[in-house]
């Protein structure tokens, strides 16, 4: 269901308001219809009630006529008959546009949130691809890691802890070297040799 224009919501709102304008003004005038009717009854029943009164003849009891309505009362009716009609039917139109509005606004919210969620799942598939290129980054580095490691010697990290053995014992002898040149420095009344530390 395709979402009616801006311009269209507010002609429809602006309508609905004339319409509910017009059914105040419709009952406003109606009520003033029925109150003249009602007053021009009262009048001929009061007429016809002292003509009546007028013309009463002691030897005669005819039968009282039955009374027909005036063109105007029936004019008055059709016309009362008619406005109720549209009254009805304005009242009819302005539930269908609320509800045709209402429908519209949901709808519209709807479709924010749809876009949205197509916002947020686009963004989440750039962080996917984002993450699949880090790991593929990854794993090359890892296979030519483990390929340089394959080609060296079996011996190659025995021969690594040879070597850290071998310069921690000559780092123990030559602290050993240098408490013993200290205390025969301090024997014999010769000052203690000062190696010069270059500086860059």
């Amino acid at each position: 269901m395709d979402m009616p224009p801006i311009h269209m919501c507010a002609f429809l709102n602006h309508e609905n308001e004339r319409l509910k304008t017009k059914i105040v003004n419709l009952k406003q005038h109606i009520g003033h219809l029925e109150k003249t009717i009602g007053e021009r009854n009262l009048n001929h029943i009061h007429s016809c009630s002292i003509s009546c009164q007028t013309d009463i003849d002691v030897r005669h009891h005819p039968k009282p006529a039955v009374e027909q309505p005036s063109d105007e009362i029936i004019r008055l009716r059709r016309l009362l008959k008619a406005q109720n009609d549209l009254l009805k039917r304005k009242e009819n139109e302005g539930v269908h546009d609320q509800q045709s509005s209402s429908s519209s606004g949901l709808i519209h919210d709807y479709e924010l949130r749809l876009r949205q969620c197509e916002k947020e799942k686009e963004q989440a598939e750039n962080r996917a691809i984002s993450a699949e290129k880090r790991m593929a980054k990854f794993q090359e580095r890892y296979e030519r890691m483990k390929k340089e490691i394959s080609a060296l010697d079996e011996n190659f990290f025995n021969d690594i802890e040879d070597i850290k053995f071998a310069l921690q014992q000559a780092n123990k002898l030559n602290r050993e070297y240098e408490k013993t040149v200290q205390m025969l420095s301090n024997r014999l009344g010769i000052p203690y040799p000062k190696v010069a530390v270059k500086k860059n």
